[in-house]
C-alpha cells in the first residue's frame, strides 16, 4: 500500500517535503488517500476527470515524487454525486466497499471548493 497525499496551497515550495514536520506545518490540511499503486492512482484521476499526469522526482526527502494537478479543477460534490462517484471508484478499481475507502475520497466533497481557488493542487507520493 503506498501514501498519495493531496495538497493544496498558494504557496509551493519543494524545501517544504525535506521533513514531515515542515510538511504538515506547510499543509495543515493534507489529505491522505491509500492506494496499491501509481496505477490505482492513474484509475482514480481519470476517474476524477484528470488525464493522466506525468510526475516529477523529489530527491532526499520523506517523498519520492509529486504530480501537478494545479491546471486542472477538482470535482465539488454533493452529497449525492459523491455517492455516485464513490459506487462507481468500488466498481471500476475493485477495491473493498468499506468506512476507511470511504473516508479515503470523503474530502473530495468538502475540500475541493476551498482547495479549487489555491493557486496549487498536488500529490504527493510518500516514500
Amino acid at each position: 500500500m503506498m501514501n498519495f497525499h493531496f495538497i493544496a496551497s498558494d504557496d509551493f515550495d519543494l524545501n517544504d517535503f525535506k521533513d514531515v514536520s515542515k510538511f504538515v506545518d506547510a499543509y495543515p490540511d493534507f489529505q491522505t488517500v491509500v492506494l496499491n499503486d501509481e496505477e490505482e492512482l492513474n484509475l482514480l484521476l481519470n476517474h476524477i476527470g484528470i488525464e493522466r499526469l506525468d510526475s516529477c522526482e523529489i530527491k532526499n526527502t520523506g517523498f519520492t515524487k509529486y504530480w501537478n494537478l494545479s491546471k486542472f479543477h477538482l470535482p465539488e460534490f454533493n452529497e449525492e454525486e459523491f455517492e455516485l462517484f464513490y459506487k462507481k471508484w468500488i466498481e471500476i478499481s475493485g477495491r473493498e466497499n468499506s468506512m476507511d475507502e470511504f473516508g479515503n475520497l470523503i474530502f473530495l466533497q468538502g475540500m475541493s471548493p476551498k482547495w479549487n481557488k489555491m493557486t496549487y493542487r498536488l500529490i504527493v507520493k510518500e516514500q
